[in-house]
C-alpha cells in the first residue's frame, strides 16, 4: 500500500481512463480531483495539490503547456507524472523539460500507478518536512534578528550623547560598525568639573563576542564613583574623589581582563584627559593608531605606542604624553579601521593620509571635519563596504 492522504489532480481528454485512474486512486485512499481539460486542471491546482497526473496530448492546452505553467509558478512543489502511450524518447525528454518528474504508460496499471506514488509520496513527504523546518528557521531568524537589534541598541546607547557644553571646546565622534554588532567602542564625558575624559576602543574580531567585550569595558569607563568605575575613586578625605591618571585606568584594565586561551580576545585603548583649565591634555595609549594633533600648520601624528591591554600581562607597557592644546588645534583618535581601510589595490588609508584629510578641513567644525574624513574614507575605499569598524574622536579648541 501507498500512503494514504495525497491530493491528486488528474487530468485527461478521455473521460473512460480518466474514471479508471480516478477510481485507483481513490481506492488506495488519496483524495482525488479529476478534470477533463488543462485549464481545469490548472485551476484545481491553485487550490492546493500534492501530485498532479496529466495526460501529454489533449486537445487546446495539452499536457506539456500545463507542467511548465506548473512550474514557472513555484510555490510549494508539485510532483507531476506524465502519462503517454508513446514510446518515443523526443517526447519524454520535452516532457522532463516542461517539469515531468514521472511516467506512467497508458493504458495505466494499477500495480505501476501505485509503485509511482511510493515515490511520490516520500518526496511529498520530504517537502513538507522541509517547509516545516524552514518555516523553523525563518523564525529563529527573525528572534536572532530582534535580539541583534535590541544588543546594537544597547551598544548605542552606551555612546556618547550630547558632548559636554564646554566655553571655548568643540567635539565630534562617528561609530560606523561594519556588521550589526561592533567590536570598536567610544566615550566622551566629564570626569568633573575641571576634566573631560574621552577614548576609543577596538577589541579584536567582529560580532557578538566583540562587541560584548567592548560593552564590558564601556561599563567600566564610568564617571559615577561606583564599585565598577576606573575613572574615579574616593580620595583620602571625606566625600572626596580622585579622577585616576590615563595610564592607571589603562593598567587597571589590564588587570580586569586578562587575555584567555579559552577566549583568545584582547582590545586596544587611547584614553586621554583634558583639563578644561589649562588646556593641557594626558593621553595613553594601549595599541591604538596613532593619536593626530591637526594645526594650522597642518597634521602632526603623536607617535604613542603601547601593548594592547590584556596581551602581556603584569609586563604590559602603555604609552603616555601630555600637551598644550592651543586655540585653534583640533585632536583626533581613530579605531585601526580607519587606517587599515584599503584600496581597490589593496593599499591601506595610513597615518599620512588620514592627517592629510583631516588637514583639508582643518579650519571646520570638527564635525565638519569628520564628516569629511568619512567621505575621504569612503572614496578611498572605492565605495566598497568597510571591513572592519570605524570609530573616530575629534576635540577642537575653538579660535
Amino acid at each position: 500500500m501507498t500512503s494514504p492522504g495525497l491530493r491528486i489532480v488528474i487530468v485527461d481528454d478521455d473521460s473512460f481512463a480518466l474514471r479508471i485512474l480516478g477510481a485507483f486512486l481513490a481506492a488506495a485512499g488519496h483524495q482525488v480531483v479529476a478534470a477533463g481539460t488543462a485549464a481545469e486542471a490548472w485551476q484545481h491546482c491553485q487550490d492546493g495539490c500534492d501530485v498532479l497526473i496529466t495526460d501529454l496530448l489533449m486537445p487546446g492546452e495539452d499536457g506539456f503547456s500545463l507542467l511548465a505553467r506548473l512550474r514557472a509558478a513555484g510555490g510549494t512543489y508539485v510532483y507531476a507524472i506524465a502519462l503517454t502511450a508513446s514510446r518515443e524518447a523526443v517526447e519524454r525528454r520535452r516532457a522532463l523539460e516542461a517539469g515531468a518528474d514521472d511516467f506512467l504508460a497508458k493504458p495505466v496499471e494499477r500495480e505501476e500507478l501505485m509503485a509511482r506514488l511510493h515515490v511520490a509520496a516520500r518526496i511529498v513527504s520530504l517537502q513538507h518536512e522541509l517547509v516545516a523546518r524552514a518555516s523553523q528557521l525563518d523564525t529563529a531568524n527573525q528572534r536572532f534578528r530582534r535580539e541583534l537589534d535590541a544588543a546594537a541598541a544597547v551598544q548605542r546607547s552606551l555612546l556618547p550623547g550630547k558632548p559636554p557644553q564646554i566655553p571655548g571646546l568643540s567635539f565630534a565622534w562617528r561609530f560606523a560598525p561594519c556588521e550589526e554588532l561592533a567590536g570598536d567602542t567610544l566615550g566622551l564625558f566629564q570626569a568633573d568639573e575641571h576634566q573631560v575624559a574621552f577614548y576609543v576602543l577596538d577589541v579584536s574580531g567582529h560580532g557578538v563576542a566583540a562587541a560584548l567585550l567592548a560593552t564590558q569595558v564601556a561599563r567600566q569607563m564610568t564617571p559615577l564613583m561606583s564599585a565598577g568605575s576606573l575613572i574615579k575613586v574616593p580620595g583620602d578625605g571625606p566625600r572626596s574623589y580622585r579622577v585616576v591618571p590615563p595610564e592607571e585606568v589603562l593598567r587597571a584594565l589590564n588587570t580586569k581582563f586578562p587575555f584567555r586561551p579559552e577566549v583568545p580576545q584582547f582590545f586596544t585603548m587611547a584614553y586621554g584627559l583634558y583639563d578644561i583649565r589649562s588646556h593641557r591634555v594626558r593621553l595613553a595609549s594601549a595599541g591604538q593608531p596613532h593619536p593626530l594633533l591637526v594645526r594650522s600648520s597642518g597634521a602632526k601624528a603623536m607617535p604613542l605606542s603601547g601593548n594592547p591591554i590584556g596581551m602581556f600581562g603584569d609586563d604590559a607597557e602603555f604609552g603616555v604624553t601630555e600637551f598644550q592644546l592651543e586655540p585653534g588645534d583640533r585632536l583626533v583618535l581613530c579605531s585601526d579601521g580607519v587606517v587599515e581601510a584599503e584600496s581597490a589595490q589593496g593599499q591601506q588609508l595610513g597615518i599620512p593620509r588620514l592627517g592629510e584629510l583631516l588637514t583639508g578641513a582643518r579650519g571646520e567644525d570638527p564635525d565638519v571635519m569628520l564628516t569629511r574624513a568619512l567621505a575621504g574614507l569612503v572614496a578611498w575605499r572605492g565605495g566598497a563596504p568597510a571591513a572592519d569598524d570605524v570609530s573616530l574622536l575629534a576635540i577642537a579648541r575653538m579660535s
